[in-house]
């Protein structure tokens, strides 16, 4: 297990398989935001989805600084864009609820949580890469074009 996700580490490929293969909603996400012509967070969704596969199927230094960095750079567009959407008054409030719910699951099913079972086939960190990815492709595709002045 590593410190955060609860999981069995597996020798061989892929280490954490459920938390793998979870990581694909992200790509699935940054798919539905690039063909919105959402570019630049597709992009950014799709660098969590491809830190967090690596990560989980390989741990290393360098899947974890992977990690680290496209999780760190989503969040502070994600903080941007909720930021534009108060500011135009359509607070992205069914993508918070998604994201604090899954939030905690991830709270109380990480290492060392209540609801944490390393053997099951249902990893609430796997949840929480669903429901994350949800989550921002509904804050970035309600995100008003600023180039055009339209909404998507």
């Amino acid at each position: 297990m590593t410190p955060f996700d609860c999981e069995l580490l597996r020798a061989g490929w892929p280490a954490q398989p459920i938390n793998t293969v979870s990581a694909v909603a992200f790509l699935v996400a940054a798919t539905w935001l690039w063909r919105r012509r959402a570019r630049v967070p597709a992009a950014a969704v799709a660098a969590v989805g491809a830190g967090s596969a690596w990560f989980h199927s390989d741990p290393s230094g360098a899947a974890s600084w992977a990690h680290d960095v496209a999780l760190y750079a989503l969040l502070a567009l994600a903080a941007v864009y909720t930021w534009r959407l108060i500011a135009a008054q359509r607070p992205p409030l069914l993508a918070a609820a998604i994201l604090a719910s899954g939030l905690a699951i991830w709270f109380v099913s990480r290492t060392g949580g209540a609801l944490c079972r390393p053997d099951y086939p249902v990893q609430g960190h796997a949840v929480w890469h669903v429901m994350a990815a949800i989550a921002a492709a509904l804050v970035f595709s309600m995100s008003p074009n600023y180039e055009t002045g339209e909404s998507r």
